[in-house]
């Protein structure tokens, strides 16, 4: 296919001063042949109203209204309602049929289930034509689809597409028949109002060279021990069919599993350096607040945090720890079948953290998460071990002699 349909998911949540110009950097893309799909992840600013606003100028745009779960949440049920799938059409296209789901993400396991239509529609309903509204926080709790062969691109909605980024990611993946092109971008810093070219933030700038034959080679030959990738590229979603590939849902830096998971699955790797989107730092980001006293009002998934911390910045410090240790988990629990030895290192990228500080304040029970994940991680090598030994007992002997 030379004009392929590419699915562009943007997550929103009480970005009303940045929403226009990264919807209007969509619409306006040199590449026109888009699935614009709008996530309002239950905003309480004029968020949604500008999301209604663009979706009557363009045809383009679906728009899903939800309850507040995060970023991975709203990126997952833009993934869920992509062009192709069976939950779109219901809605889209009137078939009100039953549909086959997965009964977990994060598995080479496809056991499935049947969701009933009945079920479909009290758990959803239509507002408009292309406007969908849910109750529901965690979309995958619900259903996990078999994704089409489609391509997928992320953005964030303080964030905006240059004019021809779409365009030549789309010419890249079908001239070299790529899983995944990655682009540079640039850093707009809000609070100076200055453009960063280059920045540190983009992991690839370090990239020994532009193209690999698979992502597990990307990783390798970089050291990308701590790995990340959301939105800097465009990539074939079916490879999330492999491992029933979602966001883990309720953590920050969601994108480290996802992103590694997702290039150790990925075969042919392109990155250009060409500057295609604009990434905003802004002082009030997940990523970048800098605030002490605990706000007001705080995202849902800290909210049940509040009452153990008097400073946010241990609160979120906490937070992050513990976000960590799940995405460990998640790595440890791919490699037990994927099996390779950067995801061992990786592991400790993201449980070392936890050695620096000391939790007496303890809700989320992040040291007994961490006394069970070492413990899992030592009987894994035993096992391995073990394995090795049956398999081929005399260099075990000879290695053992030798130490």
């Amino acid at each position: 296919m030379n004009n392929p349909l590419i699915s562009i998911i943007i997550p929103i949540y009480n970005v009303a001063p940045y929403l226009k110009e990264c919807i209007e950097s969509v619409i306006h893309q040199t590449y026109k042949n888009l699935d614009i799909i709008l996530v309002d992840d239950g905003s309480n600013d004029e968020s949604l109203e500008i999301a209604l606003e663009y979706l009557q100028k363009d045809e383009r745009i679906f728009l899903i209204s939800k309850e507040n779960g995060g970023l991975s949440s709203a990126r997952n049920v833009g993934i869920e309602f992509i062009k192709g799938t069976k939950l779109r059409s219901f809605f889209e296209d009137n078939k009100e049929e039953d549909i086959i789901s997965f009964e977990k993400t994060h598995t080479f396991e496809k056991t499935t289930k049947i969701i009933k239509k009945e079920d479909i529609k009290s758990n959803f309903k239509q507002i408009q034509k292309r406007y969908i509204k849910t109750n529901l926080e965690n979309i995958n709790d619900f259903i996990i689809q078999e994704l089409p062969n489609s391509i997928i691109h992320f953005l964030d909605s303080d964030d905006y597409f240059l004019k021809d980024c779409i365009e030549l990611c789309v010419e890249n993946m079908i001239k070299k028949n790529l899983d995944i092109c990655i682009h540079n971008f640039d850093e707009f810093h809000e609070n100076d109002c200055k453009f960063i070219k280059n920045p540190d933030t983009n992991l690839m700038s370090k990239s020994k060279k532009d193209f690999y034959e698979n992502g597990i080679e990307l990783l390798q030959e970089n050291s990308f021990f701590s790995f990340y990738f959301a939105w800097q590229g465009a990539f074939d979603i079916a490879i999330l069919n492999n491992y029933v590939l979602r966001f883990t849902h309720g953590i920050y830096h969601e994108d480290h599993d996802f992103g590694t998971i997702l290039f150790c699955l990925a075969k042919k790797i392109y990155y250009t350096e060409k500057a295609l989107m604009i990434y905003r730092i802004r002082d009030n980001s997940i990523i970048n607040c800098k605030e002490t006293s605990v706000p007001k009002k705080l995202p849902k998934n800290l909210e049940p945090l509040r009452k153990y911390f008097n400073n946010y910045q241990e609160l979120r410090r906490y937070f992050i720890v513990y976000s960590f240790l799940m995405i460990a988990k998640k790595l440890f629990l791919f490699n037990v079948n994927f099996k390779n030895t950067l995801i061992s290192q990786s592991l400790k990228e993201y449980y070392n953290p936890y050695f620096d500080q000391n939790f007496y304040n303890d809700p989320l029970r992040v040291n007994e998460i961490v006394k069970i994940f070492i413990k899992r991680l030592f009987f894994y090598k035993i096992y391995r071990k073990i394995r090795f030994y049956f398999r081929h007992p005399k260099k075990l002997f000879k290695k053992d002699n030798h130490a």
